[in-house]
């Protein structure tokens, strides 16, 4: 049961990290998000930085969760948690990111010049098809947080 708690608590700074850096980019340079709106891209650059910070957090995510099962599971064990931790971010992106923020509360510094011309922003099955390719990108990311796992432990 302790492991599951760690899982959970690994999962959740790693859902809030994200989601902090998400809502930074987006508050003080949204147009870096143009492009996953459908409309033209702007500022590439910016968004290529924040991409790769996103995912440097989940793969830390990812290898505190194989770190700390690992010798308690195995490798198989580690994988799964590593694994989980990118399912669980993509359940959070989809629930709390784009249901709540984007369609719920729409807070008025969420704007893109042209987002209203955007054919899916407030879109939920947009959002939840965007969420689907997470569950497979996931499991590479979980097959290298497992190796960083086994070579440090």
């Amino acid at each position: 049961m302790d492991t599951l708690l760690l899982l959970a608590a690994i999962s959740l700074i790693t859902c809030l990290v994200v989601t902090v850096i998400i809502v930074a980019s987006w508050r003080f340079k949204p147009g870096m998000w143009a492009a996953d709106l459908g409309l033209p891209r702007q500022d590439a650059v910016a968004g290529a930085v924040v991409a790769v910070v996103t995912v440097a957090v989940i793969l830390g995510g990812s290898v505190a969760a194989s770190v700390a099962v690992i010798e308690e599971f195995g490798v198989l064990g580690a994988l799964v948690a590593a694994w989980s931790v990118m399912i669980i971010f993509g359940l959070w992106d989809f629930l709390i990111i784009d249901w709540l923020l984007f369609i719920g509360l729409k807070p008025s510094w969420f704007y893109i010049e042209g987002m209203e011309d955007s054919p899916h922003i407030y879109q939920w099955q947009h959002h939840a098809k965007e969420s689907i390719p997470a569950l497979f990108i996931g499991i590479p990311i979980a097959a290298i947080a497992t190796g960083i796992a086994a070579l440090v432990t």
